[in-house]
């Protein structure tokens, strides 16, 4: 008996084929406990169920049937192509069952799920909130120019948590410069255990008082927005910091721990790895990992004929591309004569684009990590 399921939000359609492959039974249910017992009442022991990877969607009705029965996810590579050797017109989630039933009949390939929620959720929690970071330092940036023009070109701004400080309590250039020196310190160390923090503090405070009093902002520019960003862009910062906590102990418990000791690797470029590969041992070569990476190069060639322009496909998982890209550059700054930086000094001086030579460092490191957490399985079992 094969059971293919077309999971939806909140209901999924499912299709029971006989051994035979003839339907024994179409019907759709909800994402309930009476839903999921429905399906039970219609299924065996021995019955391999199987389902497309939807996201989250998908996640609750696997853990529930995989405890007892045979439930797998579907290559959805495969399935694709699948589809369009059996339908070429037509769609509904009904038929969509059918064919993963059918798909699951033929043996064709199925994948694991991904066991690392926790990294992956952890990973992406991160990227999110640094790219809403990044919007809100804009945002701070673009104020700070109508209000206090002055302090962006004097003062490192994002990395100034005395000066963030500072303005939520005094946002105008005339409220800081009628500050005495007291009320000036008070608010630059408030959020200080040690005033220490501060280096150079008097002429700090001094220069500052000066370009307040001869600021060219905007005098009368409404500043309750601007002090609401400043906020918010607080609250970005200190949720990262625990976020990188949150990493640094869940990473510890992944086999791979140990890549930490190694160049190049980091708790948060190791947790946005493992969390999106999940088991590296289902890729049977780092062909197949690189290409899941989206890093894998397109051909195209024909009798004698063959493209001078080659280009990744850019069809693999954006996380770990643009992971692989970041994990690039530490490694061109600090190893100027290693493998990695004389690869990339050869391209550019082929006559390519620096961009491209970071992005043909990427696959070649992408294929060190895959080989990197192959050793990590191989030294557990040793």
């Amino acid at each position: 008996m094969f059971c293919g399921i077309d999971v939806a939000k909140n209901k999924s359609q499912i299709c029971i084929l006989k051994d035979d492959n003839s339907i024994l039974k179409e019907f759709e249910i909800e994402h309930t406990k009476e839903g999921f017992d429905e399906l039970e009442k219609h299924i065996i022991p021995d019955v391999k169920i199987a389902m497309e990877t939807t996201g989250n969607y998908s996640k609750a009705i696997y853990d529930y049937f995989k405890k007892r029965y045979d439930v797998t996810y579907v290559d959805n590579g495969q399935m694709h192509t699948f589809v369009k050797l059996h339908f070429t017109h037509m769609k509904t989630d009904k038929i969509d069952a059918r064919l993963i039933a059918k798909y699951l009949s033929f043996g064709l390939k199925k994948v694991n799920p991904i066991k690392e929620e926790e990294l992956k959720d952890l990973g992406r929690l991160y990227e999110k909130t640094c790219y809403q970071l990044a919007k809100y330092k804009h945002m701070f940036k673009n104020q700070i120019n109508i209000i206090f023009p002055e302090l962006e070109t004097n003062f490192h701004l994002t990395k100034a948590k005395a000066l963030t400080t500072l303005l939520i309590k005094y946002p105008t250039p005339e409220a800081i410069a009628k500050l005495s020196d007291d009320e000036l310190e008070n608010a630059l160390t408030a959020n200080f255990k040690k005033t220490g923090h501060l280096p150079n503090k008097e002429k700090f405070m001094t220069k500052l008082k000066e370009i307040a009093k001869d600021s060219i902002g905007i005098k009368d520019y409404p500043t309750e927005c601007f002090v609401q960003t400043i906020k918010i862009l607080k609250f970005y910062e200190r949720t990262i910091e625990e976020i990188k906590a949150k990493i640094k102990v869940a990473i510890m418990s992944s086999p791979y721990n140990g890549l930490l000791n190694e160049f190049g690797y980091d708790d948060v470029s190791l947790v946005s790895i493992v969390g999106e590969v999940g088991d590296v041992r289902r890729f049977p070569s780092h062909k197949k990992f690189v290409a899941y990476c989206g890093l894998n190069v397109s051909e195209k060639q024909s009798g004698k004929s063959q493209s001078k322009n080659c280009f990744i496909t850019k069809r693999g998982n954006k996380l770990l591309r643009h992971t692989f890209y970041l994990m690039v550059l530490p490694y061109l700054h600090y190893r100027k004569d290693g493998h990695f930086t004389t690869f990339f000094n050869k391209l550019k001086e082929r006559g390519k684009h620096p961009k491209q030579c970071v992005v043909a460092v990427a696959r070649k490191l992408a294929i060190k990590c895959y080989y990197d957490m192959k050793k990590c399985h191989e030294d557990q079992n040793s």
